[in-house]
């Protein structure tokens, strides 16, 4: 066998560099939600206090500002019917499931259902002394439940609108209500008693609810999974689950907003929560675990939240009046065949982006012709083997210096480039080579004066100040001795100095401020 070889070429200096950032992979869930794009922002009279999307196609949404509430076509975005029979502020509107029908009420104390093709009043309801905060249909769609300033809870007979029951268990306002659509006759509601309190309606008492859970602050929104068997509050900046079938205890509690949290919403199919707060986020969560899974910002503090049944569009209202609109773009036709629909069907985001580039091979599996062929192409016993001369790169001043091991000249040539990352990787080579002290030996003032402007100038700089420490220290020690002999040199000198004392402070006032921080973060833990 006739072997020829190459000795090993000259390796070309590393510079310096930051670091690059680590991309970060997005998960399933991050792409999906960030497909709700084209957003339409809206200016309302008033803050806008509910969103509420009708259940049946094409999910036209309710939207209650002011003293009206107008309802949004899904298609174009725009209003398409304006309910303006209201004297006062109405704080709430919510369809019945099958869209034909609307329940509103607000600072009358009045509830108001009207018919959605004609906009007249079929019932009005009376019997709230101050404000209403929510209203709803049952599950069933017969009668229609609201809570209001009066720390009652009522139930009405759609039919007649005349009042079944009326239950007094809060002890101050009542602003949250929540009903399950796997059964009509049980709805909890919450209080700013602090209190979150499940109610059957087959009960025979009116002020002692079934069952009473202390979320420990005012209560803003609640939610009941379409099970029944679990509920959501949402108080201050914390969110707690309950176990309704357990007795109500508590599940889970958990906080990832700064300031009050206002709404609370489920996708259409329960498995993501949403809460919107004072503090413009939106969080979207797993109900798995209750992980933050997604979060968006918006300009305003949050009051309401919308998600159509059909996942097309996000709208959401905020305090001063803005509603944002955020829709989803359609699936074309190759997407739909490329793939299932999933969480946000992402074939397109794991497929996009091919090209036609060659795809690695596989290993051979065991057994096929593949697996029993594999090294044959390597060399054999009496092949003549003939190296390809490897391609000579253009090396610089710098680069060839150092390949004949002249390191002073070389660290000239560095310095002559006035690169920061080629001085700083110059100066890892040599310290590398055992180079540094031979390199910087038998200077004048002349040729010492770059090299101490480069340590006086990137001292404090993060990506440099391991090596300009180094080299700092062996400056000193062979340069020391000679301090007073230029008065140039011995400016640097002082310069590098004053430069160490200010790092050392900064240290120190970082520490200090770290100590600080390690202890607020005891303290809010231990609360």
């Amino acid at each position: 066998m006739i072997s020829t070889t190459r000795t090993p070429s000259f390796k070309k200096l590393r510079t310096s560099t930051a670091p690059a950032a680590v991309p970060t992979k997005e998960s399933s869930e991050e792409r999906y939600w960030k497909k709700f794009q084209y957003p339409v922002t809206v200016k309302e009279y008033a803050a806008v206090s509910c969103i509420d999307f009708c259940p049946v196609a094409p999910h036209d949404f309710a939207v209650t500002s002011a003293t009206r509430v107008q309802v949004y076509s899904s298609v174009t975005n725009h209003v398409r019917k304006s309910i303006t029979r209201f004297k006062e502020t109405v704080h709430s509107a919510k369809f019945r499931r099958d869209g034909k029908l609307l329940a509103a009420g607000g600072e009358e104390g009045l509830v108001k259902v009207f018919d959605m093709n004609s906009r007249s009043i079929l019932r009005q309801c009376e019997g709230h002394t101050k404000a209403i905060r929510q209203t709803c249909f049952s599950s069933n769609g017969l009668s229609i439940l609201s809570t209001a300033d009066d720390k009652t809870l009522r139930s009405w007979d759609l039919s007649t609108g005349e009042s079944i029951r009326e239950f007094t268990g809060h002890e101050d306002y009542v602003r949250a209500l929540g009903v399950s659509s796997g059964s009509s006759d049980i709805c909890v509601t919450g209080s700013y008693d602090h209190t979150v309190k499940l109610w059957d309606m087959r009960s025979a008492s009116n002020s002692t609810a079934s069952l009473t859970m202390n979320h420990g602050a005012p209560v803003e929104a609640v939610l009941v999974f379409p099970s029944a068997s679990i509920c959501v509050s949402a108080g201050h900046n914390q969110i707690c689950v309950w176990d309704i079938l357990s007795g109500g205890r508590q599940l889970f509690s958990f906080s990832n907003h700064q300031k009050t949290i206002t709404c609370l919403a489920f996708d259409s199919t329960a498995r993501r929560l949403m809460s919107g707060g004072v503090d413009r986020q939106l969080k979207i969560y797993d109900v798995t675990d209750y992980s933050v899974i997604h979060g968006l910002s918006y300009p305003s503090p949050i009051l309401s939240i919308g998600l159509s049944p059909s996942e097309s569009h996000l709208a959401v209202g905020m305090s001063d009046g803005t509603l944002s609109i955020k829709r989803r773009p359609a699936k074309s036709k190759s997407s739909t065949t490329a793939g299932t629909g999933g969480e946000g069907d992402e074939s397109d985001d794991d497929n996009a982006g091919g090209g036609g580039l060659r795809q690695p091979q596989a290993p051979p599996h065991q057994g096929s012709k593949r697996f029993f062929r594999r090294g044959k192409s390597r060399p054999q016993e009496g092949d003549v083997v003939i190296n390809q001369p490897r391609p000579m790169y253009h090396l610089k001043p710098y680069e060839v210096q150092l390949k004949k091991f002249h390191y002073t000249d070389a660290l000239d040539a560095a310095m002559k480039t006035k690169n920061c990352d080629v001085i700083a990787g110059m100066f890892q080579e040599l310290i590398h080579r055992d180079g540094l002290s031979s390199a910087l030996a038998g200077r004048n003032h002349k040729t010492l004066m770059p090299i101490m402007k480069f340590l006086v100038h990137y001292l404090g700089h993060p990506l440099y100040q391991t090596v300009v420490l180094d080299v700092s220290n062996v400056v000193l020690d062979m340069y020391g001795s000679i301090c007073g002999e230029s008065k140039r040199i011995d400016q640097l000198f002082n310069a590098l100095r004053s430069r160490v004392e200010a790092e050392i402070n900064m240290q120190r006032r970082m520490l200090g401020i770290l100590g600080m921080l390690d202890m607020l973060f005891s303290m809010s833990g231990t609360k």
